[in-house]
């Protein structure tokens, strides 16, 4: 069984990410498709076509979903699918970045649960307060 990754994001933001993450690793070592939310889709919308969405994915791959902003609409979304899902496992993981989505990438073979564990734990340790002091190594 592997992981596939659905990223729902505000506007570009996911399709952004993904399409540097893709271009710094040089391929994509899982599937990954991303839903853009604009400021004119309600939820339902948005809803319907994350539904749509993940009936093109193997129906035997656990599901991973990662969104820009917990509490807006990406997020409610996601949350929503995992309220009404079928046998597949799906874990949601907010505040994506950059880091994040390369080590997701970095470590595809990882199980869902790892996979959430290892997206947090980058996205936390990516953050910093740049001083003379920071260690660049």
């Amino acid at each position: 069984m592997s992981v596939t990754l659905l990223l729902i994001t505000h506007d570009d933001i996911g399709s952004s990410l993904l399409n540097t993450a893709i271009n710094m690793m040089g391929i994509s070592p899982m599937v990954c498709k991303n839903l853009k939310i604009t400021a004119q889709m309600d939820i339902e919308q948005g809803y319907a076509q994350a539904v749509q969405l993940c009936e093109t994915f193997d129906e035997n791959d656990e599901l991973l979903i990662l969104t820009d902003m917990y509490g807006s609409t990406p997020s409610n979304i996601a949350i929503k699918l995992t309220e009404n899902t079928t046998s597949r496992q799906r874990l949601i993981v907010t505040g994506i970045n950059l880091p994040m989505l390369v080590r997701i990438m970095n470590y595809a073979h990882l199980s869902l649960t790892e996979l959430a564990e290892k997206a947090c734990s980058s996205a936390a340790d990516s953050i910093f307060i740049v001083t003379e002091e920071t260690d660049c190594d």
